[in-house]
């Protein structure tokens, strides 16, 4: 078993050596923009960027003035940072990634040059009217339409921001990697009034005002006679039809403004702050889009080295079995699996009769813990007293519930890691020593504690956490006698057990 054990190791390490683009992947992401726009149908534009699409590194744009910007767009003070801090020559779990984009103002206008098409009245219902007397059809639109006051949008300011700022950060933290953000905005006014900032918001302002059209208002001289017919006879003759229509309405023309404050987006390992978004429309097409301060900071693959990393590092298994023992009359399990399942349920299953024993779910960690009943007394100790961890297709190794040693507990605090656990008997008189072993790489590992344990196996220690990494790996070992008469030894150890260092 040790020595599939160890090619298992090789391979994963040969696997890792062959695939030279998952380092690069393994980087923290971060970027930040002062503002997006697009305006009408010209392509988006972003005047101070940092960092857009890479990984995260020292980059800023922006500066006190603003660059050209479309018709109707004004702003003001841009700039946007991205910054990877710590050590240089550290690894990706112990640096933190941040972003920044902020702006003193940004506004946009409805400008009469603008070119946005007007709402037209409805002039279905006349434009082909027939006349008593008068052979054919009349349209009246040409006529109508010479009634509709001049319409041009006016000068307004729908939308202005002032003091915008978004900032987003990730790190490492208890082997998770962990993203905060923040937002402000001093103002955000609409047609000047200040909206409040708490929730999202549709305005609408009304540009331009309905206007009502009397069709026996019309001048008739514009109406296009039928052939052969006198401007006198068609004014008496269409005079009562005019009077009879109803009047017809050129509807009002309408901007509506949506604002979405201090918008968080986070999913999976990335996450999105920006102080606004905001969507402009005027009779109903597209006046502009905007995202006003946006930071974005991802993990990408970056393994933070908790415990799920370090339980499948040495394994091309995507699921563990970390442990298996009996604590306080029920059999505790600890697990590992890759990142992909989280949320998933792990299907325990105990093997001597292949009944499902126990359906945790893999926490955001990669770790997953349950409890089960113990097993029959006639079973208990023997190798048929196996578990077995499954998601889907992916299975752990089947381990036994039975050991001559075991670890029941194992923390980390102040830099110091405790472990206790058992030695279980029938000891050796005098009770022998337990070495400590702390894994180094895949094939190595290092004592790095001797002690012993009481007379009744029992034991608790304290040792010096590592400085470097999110976690550790230990493993014990020592020698127990097989029968209390028999003066022959045997040695006995520990699984690989793994601790949080926070």
């Amino acid at each position: 078993m040790r020595r599939d054990h160890a090619i298992a190791c090789s391979a994963a390490v040969v696997l890792l050596a062959a695939w030279p683009s998952a380092a690069s992947a393994a980087d923290w992401t971060c970027e930040a923009s002062a503002l997006r726009a697009q305006v009408l149908t010209a392509p988006a534009i972003e005047p101070a960027v940092a960092n857009r699409g890479g990984a995260c590194q020292a980059a800023g744009g922006g500066g006190a003035f603003a660059p050209a910007l479309p018709l109707g767009l004004s702003a003001d003070a841009l700039s946007a940072e991205t910054l990877l801090e710590g050590p240089i020559t550290a690894p990706a779990p112990q640096r933190v990634a941040r972003a920044r984009g902020t702006l003193a103002e940004v506004g946009i206008k409805a400008l009469p040059e603008l070119p946005i098409d007007l709402p037209d009245p409805d002039f279905s219902d006349v434009d082909a009217i027939r006349v008593p007397g008068l052979p054919g059809s009349i349209d009246l639109r040409p006529a109508l339409e010479a009634l509709i006051q001049p319409r041009s949008l006016p000068n307004l300011d729908l939308l202005r921001v002032r003091a915008a700022h978004a900032e987003a950060s990730g790190q490492c933290v208890g082997g998770i990697p962990r993203f905060s953000g923040s937002s402000s905005l001093a103002s955000v006014s609409v047609n000047g009034l200040e909206l409040g900032l708490e929730n999202a918001v549709t305005e609408t302002v009304r540009l331009i005002d309905s206007q009502t059209i009397d069709p026996s208002n019309i001048d008739i001289s514009r109406i296009v006679r039928p052939p052969g017919i006198d401007l006198g006879v068609l004014q008496a003759a269409i005079r009562p039809v005019l009077d009879a229509l109803p009047n017809l309405t050129v509807p009002a023309t309408l901007a509506r403004v949506r604002v979405i404050p201090n918008e968080r987006i986070e999913s999976g390992n990335r996450l999105i702050q920006r102080a606004l978004r905001a969507e402009i429309t005027i009779a109903g097409q597209r006046l502009a889009e905007l995202v006003v301060g946006e930071a974005i900071v991802g993990a990408g693959d970056v393994s933070c080295g908790g415990v799920a990393d370090l339980a499948l590092q040495c394994t091309l298994r995507r699921l563990v079995l970390i442990d298996v023992y009996e604590q306080a009359g029920r059999v505790r399990l600890l697990g590992a699996a890759d990142r992909r399942y989280v949320g998933r349920r792990v299907r325990i299953r105990f093997m001597a009769d292949g009944r499902t024993v126990a359906r945790p779910r893999v926490r955001r960690d990669g770790t997953f813990t349950a409890t089960a009943p113990l097993p029959d007394a006639r079973i208990r100790d023997t190798n048929r007293a196996r578990y077995e961890a499954a998601i889907g297709k992916q299975r752990s190794m089947r381990l036994k519930l039975a050991r001559r040693m075991k670890v029941t507990q194992m923390s980390a605090r102040g830099g110091r890691v405790t472990i206790a656990g058992r030695v279980i008997g029938p000891l050796t008189r005098p009770v022998r020593t337990v070495q400590v072993k702390r894994r180094v790489t895949c094939r190595d590992w290092k004592v790095v504690k001797r002690f012993k344990p009481r007379p009744d196996g029992s034991f608790r220690v304290r040792l010096k956490a590592p400085r470097d990494g999110e976690a550790a790996v230990y493993r014990m070992t020592t020698r127990v006698k097989l029968y209390d008469w028999f003066a022959k030894t045997y040695p006995t150890f520990t699984l690989p057990r793994y601790v949080d260092l926070g």
